[in-house]
């Protein structure tokens, strides 16, 4: 299971709790806009996002009346037929793609979004569960007229959206790269290769302790939500480090000032509640629905990259077993498309798009050229 790393997620928990870490470049904008593709692929990991180019991540952008008497902010960058969408992990919105999304941009046309609640969309009534986001997405990407079919591209919560996407609306997928995807079913799914590998008394610590642990998440959580409708969190307060993300050093002081403006307020706080609630963390109800939709060769030869961080402790064997688990659920993943693959990024905790955005602008350009040859290997037959 993974789950973010800002300290809500570090609550006490019982030992043999599977651990979650979750976790540009000095270039100027200018320079970024003219990389040619080829170029582009060459760029070094970066450092740290640019100042204008953050500037262009903490405000709205295009706000997509999605038909419900809500609006969605959608940021989309460079050009081409192509589109790229992408999907950040749980607590998050567009400024977590900072460090990839002017990279994607001088190849394909890419976007960002918000969901609701969170960034500078507007809030939803209702639970925010998988199926709820997707209908959002769906009703974005044909709002806002977006080409498809395109490329969707999540990170841990995300990153399962966008795999329910593409089961439930195919024709508006071309491929897919998702990041640390969380997983449905997880328990079930990896409870036999746990037995086998660690044998049954490890298997069986592992998974009696993940419910208790995430429904303590879930009502803390709930608690931060209940503490902002009174008022605002203060940036710096404990109930604020306690709720909410950490900055993240690399997206630099105009994102960070931003996160601490946003996170603080009464609509992130429930959406970020909700969404966990509701997520596959939270009520199995969906998991009869999600074994059948989530079979071998369900998306075709959609080109499709799993990736799953690299850095874990490996001499702490609940960790240990609990990475294994996850590349285990991830190598399932990736068997979704007969032209599936999985990769593992070295030197990278759970926010790749972090520490190693070049992993993701790798796999998002190995998809595009993967989609072109199908593409020309079709109008050869024909």
């Amino acid at each position: 299971m993974r789950m973010n790393d800002h300290p809500g997620a570090q609550l006490s928990r019982a030992p043999g709790r599977r651990r979650s870490t979750r976790p540009i470049w000095a270039f100027a904008a200018a320079t970024l806009l003219t990389l040619s593709p080829a170029a582009a692929a060459q760029v070094v990991a970066p450092q740290l996002v640019w100042p204008s180019i953050a500037a262009d991540f903490v405000r709205s952008h295009q706000l997509v009346d999605i038909g419900v008497d809500r609006k969605l902010n959608l940021y989309c960058s460079g050009q081409g037929t192509r589109a790229v969408l992408l999907d950040a992990g749980g607590s998050d919105w567009s400024v977590i793609w900072a460090l990839v999304q002017p990279v994607v941009s001088t190849q394909a046309r890419v976007c960002s979004y918000d969901r609701a609640g969170l960034g500078y969309s507007d809030p939803a009534k209702g639970p925010r569960s998988p199926i709820a986001i997707v209908d959002d997405l769906h009703a974005l990407i044909h709002r806002a007229e977006l080409n498809t079919p395109l490329v969707l591209v999540g990170h841990s919560l995300g990153g399962f959206n966008v795999k329910l996407y593409a089961a439930l609306y195919p024709e508006d997928v071309a491929g897919l790269v998702l990041v640390d995807p969380a997983e449905e079913r997880a328990a079930e799914r990896s409870r036999a290769f746990l037995r086998n590998r660690y044998g049954p008394a490890l298997a069986a610590r592992i998974e009696l302790s993940d419910q208790p642990w995430i429904d303590k998440l879930i009502d803390h959580y709930r608690e931060c939500a209940s503490a902002a409708r009174v008022a605002d969190l203060a940036s710096g307060s404990t109930i604020y480090r306690s709720c909410t993300d950490p900055v993240r050093p690399k997206l630099g002081p105009t994102i960070a000032a931003e996160r601490a403006r946003l996170q603080g307020r009464y609509s992130y706080q429930q959406a970020q509640a909700s969404e966990i609630a509701n997520s596959v963390y939270g009520p199995p109800t969906p998991d009869v629905a999600y074994a059948a939709l989530f079979q071998p060769g369900m998306l075709g030869n959609r080109p499709l990259i799993v990736l799953t961080h690299g850095i874990h402790d490996s001499e702490d064997r609940f960790e240990a077993a609990s990475y294994q688990a996850d590349l285990f659920l991830h190598r399932q993943t990736a068997r979704l498309s007969t032209r599936g693959a999985h990769r593992i990024v070295p030197g990278s905790h759970h926010n790749i798009e972090i520490d190693a955005p070049e992993a993701i602008t790798d796999a998002i350009r190995n998809i595009l050229t993967a989609i072109e040859q199908q593409k020309s290997e079709k109008e050869v037959v024909e």
